[in-house]
């Protein structure tokens, strides 16, 4: 009895249904061009070219046949352009939607670009690096140099490694469209660049008493001992009455890539509740592949002063510190994308590798004002392995089609590199390795725009 109720209901659905040119309508009619919307009729059609209904009879009482409606051709005021099935931009047939999907309406043109400021935080070291601190002196007597007792004041010179301040970078990519294959996929060549700013720190202090010219009580002293994991047994700044240190950080990368990026599905046509059909973009989830080159630069200049304690007869504390290191990486790159696209709105996550060889370069001096040559100088190169990965989460509002609002969360990382600060050691005559164990990673937003053309 079930299976005999299931024909039945099939038999009755299929011949209630009636053939026509494009979709069905909810308006009934006793013939199938009666379904056909009437906004069909475009401006100046003949009335004999319009489609007749039953019930309409000719001259010598036969009825009269219905006339398709031929294509309507396109003119410029359309405001969409020419249809990439060839056709004009217009209804054809029954079909009361105009045939451009936003699979192809959106980012339509042979080239485009994307502009972005970023706002960044640069971190290359967990807890940083205390470079020195306040420490009671204790008086050996006239011409005997003084000696640092175990107690500690508490002020410290330090670089702030996991959060020295955020900075604005800026960002540049161009890409031009080649082709678009069978499974609507278009193949790009993308060009980018991201840099522009500098990180920078600055930390000094002044020792209460620095301006004293004889050390009489040895517990009102205070002086600036460098921290013993820089300086080890070497002479350096002990004792000095005044130190500052100055740090800056530049970033620069460019890259250029091949991307093979899908697009969104064709459009679905939906029935509303008054009974007309409208067109709907079908929310797509996207992806993209992308493989290239990626150079990137890390340069550091950091610049450590220190004064001596004036009319003293100790060893002079003073003098200065400059280093400079400058990461050269270059490699193959890869990477790729997942995103969630709709015709008003986006959302993307994107990764990238690249294996890298860096080439470093490191130039130091320090001097400890106690001769007229100078303490330590460097001058040295030297090749490592490196890696470079990018990450960011952008969401996109298309205000047209061909223009669109970004804004995101940002994530790029080197490690394996030279960093200045990781160089000072006071090694007289010059250490000439270079320790390569750093790393930089920039975390922070962006904001920006997208078009077409």
């Amino acid at each position: 009895m079930k299976h005999f109720s299931a024909l039945l209901v099939g038999v009755v659905l299929a011949s209630a249904g009636r053939g026509v040119f494009a979709q069905q309508s909810l308006s009934t009619g006793g013939d199938p061009m009666s379904d056909m919307p009437p906004a069909l009729a475009m401006p100046g059609d003949e009335a004999s070219s319009l489609p007749i209904g039953p019930g309409t009879e000719a001259e010598g009482g036969a009825a009269l046949e219905p006339i398709p409606e031929e294509v309507a051709p396109g003119t410029e005021s359309d405001g969409f352009g020419n249809s990439l099935l060839g056709e004009p931009v217009r209804a054809l047939a029954a079909c009361p939607a105009l045939f451009e999907s936003t699979g192809t309406w959106l980012r339509r043109g042979y080239w485009y670009s994307e502009v972005d400021y970023m706002f960044l935080n640069r971190a290359w070291e967990k807890k940083g690096l205390v470079l020195g601190r306040e420490e009671r002196l204790v008086n050996g007597g006239v011409g005997q140099p003084i000696a640092i007792a175990p107690y500690i004041v508490g002020n410290y010179i330090n670089l702030r490694g996991h959060s020295p301040g955020g900075e604005g970078l800026a960002r540049v990519n161009i890409g031009r469209f080649l082709f678009r294959d069978s499974n609507n996929r278009d193949h790009l060549l993308e060009a980018g660049w991201l840099g522009g700013g500098q990180f920078r720190e600055f930390a000094s202090g002044t020792s209460p008493n620095a301006g004293s010219s004889t050390v009489t009580t040895a517990a009102n002293e205070v002086g600036w001992q460098v921290s013993d994991f820089i300086d080890g047994p070497n002479p350096s700044f002990d004792g000095s009455a005044f130190m500052s240190a100055s740090y800056v950080a530049q970033v620069n990368t460019g890259e250029l890539n091949y991307v093979v990026r899908s697009r969104l599905h064709r459009d679905r046509m939906l029935l509303e509740p008054n009974g007309q059909w409208v067109r709907a973009a079908t929310p797509t989830r996207t992806y993209s592949w992308l493989a290239g080159i990626r150079y990137m630069s890390l340069d550091d200049t950091l610049n450590w002063i220190a004064t001596d304690r004036t009319g003293t007869t100790t060893i002079a504390e003073g003098g200065f510190y400059d280093v400079r290191t400058t990461n050269q990486l270059f490699g193959a790159q890869l990477g790729g994308s997942i995103g969630y696209e709709t015709a008003r709105w986006s959302i993307t996550a994107t990764g990238k590798v690249a294996p890298c060889w860096n080439r470093m370069h490191l130039r130091s001096t320090f001097d400890l004002n106690r001769t007229t040559f100078v303490d330590g100088f460097t001058d040295s190169h030297e090749d490592t392995l490196a890696f470079v990965g990018e990450a960011n989460l952008i969401a996109r509002y298309h205000l047209r089609p061909n223009l669109s609002l970004r804004a995101g969360l940002e994530a790029l990382t080197a490690n394996t590199v030279a960093i200045a600060p990781h160089q000072v050691n006071f090694v007289p005559g010059g250490f000439p390795q270079i320790a390569r164990s750093g790393d930089s990673t920039l975390l922070g937003t962006s904001f920006g725009i997208e078009a077409y053309w």
